[in-house]
């Protein structure tokens, strides 16, 4: 039998070992300060992922609550439908409301002196208001058939305020104005 002995490492053998533990510590090192920031990333993404889930949640129940109030109207007319757009439109559709106001004044006999606009601006309301003061000069009968005007008009107006200031020409006719306080409805566009 041939016997074997073991010899002691060797100097050589024992930096090879030494050399080959120091560039695993290193290439470990390295993988972990590689991998380090991309697990960040990573985790952050996931956040954000799970940030996207309940936002796509909250959509998809107002999209549903939507999807039933259309099913809902769905069995109203188009004319009904327009109806309400006439009355509450999607804008504040300023020229239309100009129009509208000029063409009640026209058939009362009325002179338009000015108009001016307000919005009223509150973004939890899904319905919104827009403030017209006319200045307006006629007599008071003019007056009464301008404000049936508005009552009867296709849009949702209601008159809030009226001042009336009377006088005369220089002719001395009685001449009267009036300052009439409108609001004026639109939607919040979705």
């Amino acid at each position: 039998m041939a016997s074997t002995t073991i010899s002691p490492p060797t100097a050589h053998s024992s930096r090879m070992s030494l050399l080959t533990l120091l560039v695993f510590i290193i290439i470990l090192l390295g993988a972990i300060f590689y991998v380090k920031p991309l697990w960040d990333d990573v985790s952050s993404l996931s956040m954000g992922r799970d940030e996207k889930q309940v936002q796509k949640g909250t959509l998809s129940q107002q999209l549903s609550d939507l999807q039933s109030v259309q099913q809902s109207l769905g069995g109203a007319s188009e004319v009904s439908r327009q109806t309400t757009l006439d009355a509450i439109p999607q804008r504040l559709e300023q020229d239309k409301l100009i129009k509208d106001i000029t063409g009640i004044a026209q058939k009362n006999d009325i002179i338009l002196n000015g108009v001016t606009f307000g919005v009223t601006t509150n973004s939890t309301e899904r319905i919104k208001r827009a403030t017209v003061s006319a200045n307006l000069t006629g007599d008071m009968g003019t007056l009464l058939g301008f404000l049936k005007g508005i009552e009867s008009n296709p849009r949702k107006m209601l008159v809030r305020n009226v001042t009336v200031q009377t006088g005369q020409t220089e002719t001395g006719i009685p001449r009267v104005n009036f300052n009439v306080n409108i609001e004026a409805y639109y939607q919040d566009r979705i």
